[in-house]
């Protein structure tokens, strides 16, 4: 990573959830594929937020004009993660299958959501599982 001082854009921001079973992990993950620079959100249930609740997508909202704006950014990372309390936890999915399928049909759904609103940002979608973080 080079002088950060003089670092004004790059090209990342990521949205996750404020599970901080997985905030370590995902950061780390975050570092390997952005070389270390980023911007980072965290929202309850990172899709759930954009897509149940007007006034977090409006705050989410203002977070990607921001860095938009700040750091020139091109791509959104959207992350979902296994056994989201803000989605019920594991419990309610019949199996890890089921769960994964649910987080990848929410993170279409957000992603469609923000393309509207941003056609210009490239949106990557994310899930973290225990093992691994991956692009879906």
């Amino acid at each position: 990573m080079s002088d950060l001082k003089n670092l004004h854009h790059w090209e990342v921001l990521a949205v996750s959830c404020i599970d901080g079973r997985f905030i370590k992990k995902t950061i780390e993950w975050l570092a390997l594929q952005t070389g270390g620079v980023f911007d980072y959100r965290t929202e309850v249930g990172a899709t759930k937020a954009i897509i149940d609740c007007e006034a977090d997508l409006d705050s989410c909202c203002n977070v990607i004009a921001t860095s938009l704006k700040l750091h020139s950014i091109k791509q959104l990372y959207l992350i979902d993660h296994i056994d989201c309390g803000a989605y019920g936890g594991s419990k309610d999915f019949a199996n890890k299958d089921e769960e994964k399928k649910f987080h990848t049909e929410r993170l279409d759904k957000a992603a469609e959501i923000l393309t509207e609103r941003y056609p210009n940002i490239i949106i990557k979608k994310v899930f973290a599982d225990w093992d691994e973080i991956k692009f879906v």
